[in-house]
């Protein structure tokens, strides 16, 4: 007789800060530098516990950069462990030096979602536009090192006007890196939403308890009269 089940709990973690800058990479103007390979890596310390990563959010909540258009072509993200940190990708031997083999995972691919508009709770910047892209469940530990978000483009144009996003600002727990025309990077990362679910112990509620332990005490007591014949 089980006294506790599992029950899936669901949140979105935020990471990153809002600044006045933005970034259009790399999803708004990845022609701009010949970029083929994008990589953002956020630390395992803004994450609470074992997750299981559903959706990933990028946010546009500048007023006078509200708008602009996803770029065409077609656009795979990947998960993956990485032992860098915020600031530290390796930018001179390509995006597979900061890729811990045998972790990555295909998370979406395909062409970029619409724009959403979004709310946020207060005390929320006000209505905003968001880019989500919905991908195949990867589990996430971070006790097992930090997380990286690898992007490769195929076939990408800009489409004016350019997409701009929050680009995270202060004490950044998130940086970038590009790999294209021009390597470079490792200035703050995108603000993302991690939108998750994880499994928890369910609690029993004590009337429940009371009852099993009373029918262990009742097995044990017949138990020992059969045995006491």
């Amino acid at each position: 007789m089980a006294l506790a089940g599992a029950s899936l709990q669901a949140g979105t973690l935020v990471i990153g800060t809002p600044a006045e800058n933005s970034n259009c990479d790399p999803f708004g103007c990845p022609a701009f530098f010949g970029l083929g390979t994008y990589q953002q890596v956020y630390s395992n310390a803004a994450f609470p516990g074992a997750i299981t990563i559903d959706d990933l959010i990028f946010y546009q909540s500048e007023t006078l950069l509200n708008g602009g258009s996803p770029s065409n072509g077609t656009y795979t993200l990947s998960l993956s462990y990485t032992s860098a940190g915020p600031g530290d990708l390796n930018l001179s031997n390509g995006p597979s030096a900061n890729v811990e083999s045998g972790t990555e995972q295909q998370f979406f691919s395909g062409a970029l979602p619409a724009l959403s508009v979004y709310t946020p709770p207060p005390p929320g910047p006000g209505t905003e536009n968001i880019l989500t892209f919905a991908g195949t469940p990867f589990l996430y530990n971070p006790a097992d090192g930090n997380l990286l978000l690898t992007v490769t483009e195929t076939g990408a144009t800009d489409s004016k006007p350019y997409l701009y996003l929050d680009q995270s600002g202060g004490d950044n727990p998130t940086s970038n890196a590009y790999f294209g025309t021009v390597n470079g990077g490792n200035n703050p990362g995108l603000v993302t939403g991690v939108e998750y679910s994880t499994s928890i112990a369910a609690v029993p509620e004590p009337a429940s308890v009371l009852l099993v332990l009373a029918g262990i005490g009742l097995l044990g007591y017949r138990g020992r009269r059969r045995h006491n014949r």
